[in-house]
């Protein structure tokens, strides 16, 4: 049957046999990638995707337009049959065969940076060039071939050559994005790159980066930006809040609407104070910690909507968003759409068509999706294994979730490494637990992105305001944690500067706001414990109330790393709540955080903290 569809579908999936699984990046690519046959034919794959001409709908280009610029998709593993039936040249039909069943097995592996163990970007990211597997010959093993390595950068070209999206004729011109967040005009300068840059543009000199600059390690720091920088060095539960934002998602938010969307209508939503965290607010966040979120420290195609998914990293980012929701889905299996909710599981999912059973070609829909596994594949760590009940397959869940995020609030909690608690605490005691809460209008600026940094002690503002230029603002010792605001510009249609998402524009016009997390208890608990806060001793209200009334603070950054005034983002209010927490040693019992009550004396009277009315009005 043939369709004027582009049609959605998974990989075939043999007779007989379960659903490829989809495996944490770095152990997918092992420790020496140049021997993995399936590394090697998605290397190759790779690159073959990027050659197809840009104005072909199945072009990578095209693919990478579908967040924003040009638009569509298209499997690497059809791309893997054509490397192995056409550019590799096999000496045994059985070591073709093997070639063959690898791809067969092959699914899009996963980045875990929630994963203390995997926060930095995996190696392969890194190289310009990579060593892969080619076939055996004479029943020995050849050295591997060296080739350009397309997980570097995506670069578009034209006959061969570099080409600068830019100078693509209409309808495929890719614009750069004009911002005056701060009173200047700023450009994020898509139209002159031909390759894609992770922290790699901070320049007014396009020839420094305009075939694409990688400095991947940056993303390394910024994941862990948030480090709460431990009394004793080397204790790396103050390392890695991702992971901690990560555990609260999971055994905290059980409600399908608050986990799946970070979108509210005012502060007044009846959302329960704990679950303003979601996995969308998590998941915009990597995208600033991915490409960079102002130029003084470089940026990058992943930190603008319009621009993320040229970066090859995206679709790993992409898998690990999918994977966390099959997690949360196997932790809640009794939630999904709410009855009455807006929009309904219903809605259809454009541009993502799909010919169902019945031969109609159609939209997806989120009901479509409800189980992952049926699009032929599965997440490592969900595959049920024989004869295993459904008591012990979840209670394997809840282990793997609490051993793989394990720096967590708990975990320090139970741990105590610095003895603040002296023994007097045991599992299933209730713990004091900190929370910063916001509200904040993600289209204030039209839909520019800008950060909000939060900070317990000194702050950066008097170095800005000096004039020093500093971009690092999440590199002092007092951050403790922000919220990225990954949002797209909300022109026109007919505005050929700006790309138009028809989705931002609805949500600017009906006035939605959005809600975000940031925990306290861990940069509290080292307060407490170290020497340069004595005003806080304990966690409990009575120290900790004083001590963020006169400590906690907070800034509003643009893309161009100045300081936004507040009354530039009116909506935005800033909560902070104190609530009680169970932490266990038992790995199948996850934390319980519960009773959240506000803080009024810490927020009151500061720029955008909420007071005493807007606590009462948000719950």
């Amino acid at each position: 049957m043939s369709t004027s569809h582009i049609l959605i579908q998974g990989i075939p999936v043999p007779s007989g046999q379960a659903p490829g699984l989809r495996k944490e990046f770095s152990e997918w690519a092992t420790n020496s990638p140049q021997t993995s046959i399936q590394v090697s034919l998605f290397i190759r794959a790779l690159r073959k995707f990027y050659e197809v001409p840009y104005d072909q709908t199945l072009s990578y280009f095209q693919v990478a337009g579908i967040h924003g610029y040009p638009g569509n998709l298209q499997a690497i593993y059809e791309f893997m049959g054509k490397v192995i039936e056409d550019d590799l040249q096999f000496h045994s039909d059985a070591d073709k065969q093997a070639w063959i069943d690898e791809s067969t097995m092959w699914r899009l592996p996963y980045w875990d940076w929630a994963n203390p163990n995997k926060g930095s970007a995996p190696t392969l990211f890194m190289p310009a060039s990579v060593n892969i597997r080619v076939p055996a010959k004479d029943g020995s093993q050849p050295a591997p071939e060296n080739v350009p390595n397309p997980l570097y950068r995506y670069q578009l070209k034209v006959d061969g050559l570099p080409k600068k999206m830019g100078d693509l004729p209409k309808p495929y011109t890719v614009d750069s994005v004009k911002l005056t967040a701060d009173g200047k005009e700023l450009v994020l300068p898509w139209a002159q790159c031909s390759g894609t840059s992770r922290w790699g543009i901070n320049s007014t000199n396009e020839q420094d980066w305009s075939d694409g600059v990688n400095n991947t390690k940056s993303i390394e720091k910024a994941i862990q930006s948030h480090i709460y920088y431990g009394p004793k060095p080397g204790n790396d539960i103050y390392k890695h809040p991702v992971s901690d934002l990560v555990y609260r998602l999971l055994s905290g938010v059980p409600t399908w609407a608050n986990f799946a969307t970070a979108a509210t209508n005012d502060p007044s939503d009846t959302i329960p104070w704990q679950e303003w965290i979601s996995l969308e607010y998590v998941h915009n966040n990597l995208h600033g910690f991915i490409g960079g979120d102002n130029l003084m420290n470089g940026i990058g195609h992943m930190q603008n909507v319009p621009s993320a998914a040229f970066d090859p990293i995206f679709y790993m980012h992409h898998c690990n968003i999918d994977r966390l929701l099959a997690i949360w889905q196997t932790l809640n299996p009794n939630s999904w759409f709410a009855s009455d909710a807006s929009p309904p599981s219903t809605d259809p999912l454009p541009p993502f068509h799909h010919m169902f059973e019945t031969g109609k070609v159609d939209y997806f829909n989120s009901d479509d999706l409800y189980q992952w596994s049926t699009y032929g594949y599965q997440y490592d760590v969900l595959e049920r294994k024989t004869n295993e009940s459904d008591a012990v397959y979840l209670a394997r869940i809840k282990t793997y979730v609490e051993k793989t995020y394990k720096n967590n609030t708990g975990q320090l909690l139970l741990d105590d490494p610095d003895k603040l608690f002296k023994g007097f605490k045991a599992q299933g005691d209730t713990y004091d637990d900190y929370i910063i809460d916001v509200c904040y209008d993600r289209y204030a600026l039209d839909g520019e992105p800008y950060t909000i940094h939060f900070y317990l002690g000194a702050v950066i503002n008097s170095e800005v305001s000096a004039g020093l230029g500093t971009g690092t603002f999440w590199t002092f010792p007092s951050h403790v944690g922000s919220v990225y605001n990954f949002s797209s510009p909300t022109g026109g249609a007919a505005d050929e500067d700006v790309p138009y998402c028809a989705n931002c524009a609805q949500q600017h016009d009906d006035g939605v706001l959005s809600r975000a997390q940031v925990p306290l208890t861990i940069p509290l608990y080292r307060a407490a414990v170290g020497s340069h806060a004595p005003d806080i001793q304990f966690l409990t209200p009575d120290h900790v109330e004083p001590y963020l009334s006169s400590q906690l603070s907070w800034v509003a950054v643009s893309a161009n790393g100045i300081i936004i005034p507040w009354d530039r983002l009116s909506k935005t209010k800033i909560f902070v709540l104190k609530g009680k927490a169970k932490h266990y040693f038992d790995e199948t019992r996850l934390s319980n955080y519960s009773d959240y009550e506000p803080m009024p004396n810490v927020t009151h009277a500061k720029a955008a903290g909420a007071s005493p009315d807007d606590y009462s009005r948000a719950v």
